[in-house]
C-alpha cells in the first residue's frame, strides 16, 4: 500500500517517546510533546516487514520536525486538503479540528 516518498497523515497521535529522533530545534524538543493526528510525513524508508516505515516530519517551511517509525495502521495518504489544512494551522498554531482530519 505504502512506499518510499509516499507523503501520508497520521491516523493516530505518537507520543513523543515513541519517536527516534528530534532535532534540537525542532518544536517538540522545546514542547515535550509528540506528533499529532493529522501531522504530514514523507516515508522515508521502509522496513522489511512492509507494514512499518521511517517517517520524517518537517515544519512547513522546512525545518525538520522529527523521525518516527510508523506503522501502516497508524497512517492514511496524504491529500490535497490535509496539506492545505496543515499550513493553515501551522501558521496560525491551532489544531485542526477532528472533522477536517477525520
Amino acid at each position: 500500500m505504502f512506499k518510499e516518498l509516499d507523503v501520508i497523515t497520521l491516523t493516530s497521535p505518537i507520543p513523543g517517546d515513541c519517536i527516534w529522533d528530534i532535532p534540537s530545534g525542532s518544536p517538540l524538543a522545546k514542547s515535550g510533546e509528540g506528533l499529532r493526528k493529522g501531522d504530514i510525513g514523507t516515508i522515508v524508508c521502509m522496513q522489511r516487514d512492509g507494514e512499518t516505515f521511517d517517517v520524517e516530519f518537517l515544519e512547513p517551511g522546512g525545518r525538520p520536525v522529527a523521525i518516527a517509525t510508523v506503522s501502516a495502521s497508524q497512517a492514511r495518504p496524504a491529500t490535497k486538503e490535509d496539506i492545505a489544512n496543515r499550513y493553515i494551522r501551522r501558521s496560525q498554531g491551532q489544531e485542526l479540528s477532528q472533522s477536517k482530519i477525520g
